[in-house]
């Protein structure tokens, strides 16, 4: 008898060029949980398999699939913010020819109960953003340098930010993924803003963390 040579068909692989059926909006939670597994996240607490959760589905409303790539760049980005100073909730932009870009970002600070809030205006839709980041927390912060990828093909790739800033005299540089290139932008320049606020931290001593 000829050997079967067709490809797996199991779901949750993420791999379509491999033969497993690509994650998309559709995908029931198990389905979700079985691909995390078959990336190594299979040890996640309770909250963190939540928090990947809602990201995916957040992605999967806005990109038709998600790839392997995506999902370990994606789950990469939020469990690290999660054990971050600060945390990207909520964000609004508005661009209009011939006007400046509007923002408005709501923001978690670790041990601050009560989310932080600020409007931004600025040159576009991420300058205004990244305004409203520093309002909010009341830090000073340069953007030195910027530059976005794609994770994929097509017009729904996830954006990867990387960025590099200054501050106290310092520069940082980190990365952040999203499905729009304004919030990663913001992700990752809140990823920087999280590693001077270690930085500050060791240099102040064990009191202080």
């Amino acid at each position: 008898m000829a050997e079967n040579t067709d490809p797996p068909t199991a779901p949750g692989l993420a791999r379509p060029h491999r033969g497993g059926r690509a994650l998309d909006r559709d995908s029931p939670r198990a389905e979700f949980e079985a691909a995390l597994g078959n990336l190594g996240y299979d040890g996640l607490t309770a909250i963190d398999l939540e928090n990947a959760w809602d990201a995916f589905r957040e992605v999967a409303a806005a990109k038709a699939e998600i790839t392997v790539r995506d999902l370990q760049a994606l789950l990469g980005d939020r469990l690290r913010a999660e054990a971050e100073q600060y945390q990207l909730l909520r964000m609004s932009t508005i661009t209009r020819t011939g006007e400046r870009a509007w923002s408005r970002v709501e923001l978690l600070e670790r041990g601050v109960e009560m989310p932080l809030e600020a409007e931004g205006t600025g040159d576009g839709p991420i300058d205004a953003a990244l305004n409203a980041v520093v309002d909010a927390l009341g830090v000073t912060a340069d953007l030195v340098a910027f530059r976005v990828e794609a994770l994929s093909t097509g017009a729904d790739a996830l954006a990867e930010a990387h960025v590099t800033v200054a501050i106290g005299g310092r520069h940082y540089a980190a990365e952040g993924v999203a499905p729009s290139l304004t919030e990663a932008g913001v992700r990752a320049f809140l990823h920087a803003l999280s590693q001077a606020r270690r930085q500050d931290r060791r240099e102040a001593g064990p009191a202080a963390i």
